[in-house]
């Protein structure tokens, strides 16, 4: 067995290969094309024969920006991103494990190098779903909407009431600066989010008794938990992880980032601890 990093780079370029040629993957990245598709024409058939002033900026277009598309983007935040994030690989090892070539892999690298790389492959995996979707969400409101429009306004909302809006979201500052790069943030948060619950997903894979749909089910249900018991228990700051994906009116008074930075650690760290385990096992 080598783990040299020439091993680690191969071994990468086999998962990530392996990713991009699974029906999983493809299925999963259709359906959220389509799904941002399918809103955005369903918005922007609202706004035909609308006089330019009464036109959202780009910016405000986007799924996630929860005062145009707030429906959408919830499903989107609450219930489409645990199943897009795990669907697309984070069951590879149950299937290495079912077609019989882990032994195979690991008599060629370190058995390490294989379950690590096969981790930061579900995680990009999780990320790219969510990512990429997002990404071209933004673009095509760039294609309809004027980058910034006269008056700020949304749909007939005065302008003080957009601006109340806009001056209470989270890293208002940043969104001050420049709004794209607010919503950038988002995205990437978003993709990262995505990325920690393939994660958990994959580590739960190592459990017995497990078959890929219940790798899936249960980080989807976990996920559900979490933002249910979360708004149970909800007073002047929310702990439900779905409201932290979301650009929310008033999020700047609800929203304490350092508990859902410190619970995205806790999930990452946790997978990791799962992964060094199963590492040191004799048995795959």
């Amino acid at each position: 067995m080598f783990g040299s990093d020439y091993n680690l780079i191969n071994v990468l370029k086999y998962e990530l290969k392996r990713l991009f040629s699974r029906k999983e993957f493809f299925i999963v990245m259709v359906i959220a094309f389509f799904y941002i598709s399918v809103d955005f024409i369903y918005h922007s058939v609202m706004l035909i024969n609308s006089p330019l002033f009464e036109l959202p900026s780009a910016y405000q277009m986007w799924l996630l920006y929860n005062k145009v598309r707030g429906q959408w983007g919830q499903v989107f935040a609450y219930f489409l991103i645990p199943l897009f994030a795990t669907i697309p690989y984070s069951d590879s090892y149950l299937e290495d494990k079912r077609a019989g070539v882990i032994n195979f892999i690991i008599t060629r690298c370190d058995k390490r190098v294989y379950l690590f790389c096969k981790g930061i492959v579900v995680f990009f995996s999780g990320f790219i779903v969510v990512f990429v979707p997002l990404l071209f969400d933004e673009l095509l409101s760039f294609c309809l909407l004027p980058v910034y429009s006269p008056s700020e306004n949304v749909f007939n909302h005065p302008t003080y009431n957009a601006y109340q809006f806009l001056s209470t979201v989270q890293l208002s500052k940043l969104h001050s600066i420049n709004p794209y790069l607010h919503n950038l943030f988002y995205m990437l948060l978003n993709g990262v989010c995505a990325g920690i619950i393939a994660l958990v997903s994959y580590s739960i894979s190592f459990f017995r008794k497990m078959n890929r749909y219940l790798v899936v089910i249960l980080a989807f249900l976990f996920y559900l938990l979490e933002n249910f018991i979360g708004k149970l228990i909800s007073s002047s700051t929310t702990f439900s992880i779905a409201d932290y994906l979301i650009i929310l009116p008033f999020s700047s008074e609800i929203t304490n980032y350092q508990y859902f930075l410190i619970f995205m650690i806790m999930l990452f760290f946790i997978s990791l601890i799962i992964i060094n385990f199963k590492c040191s096992k004799d048995e795959v």
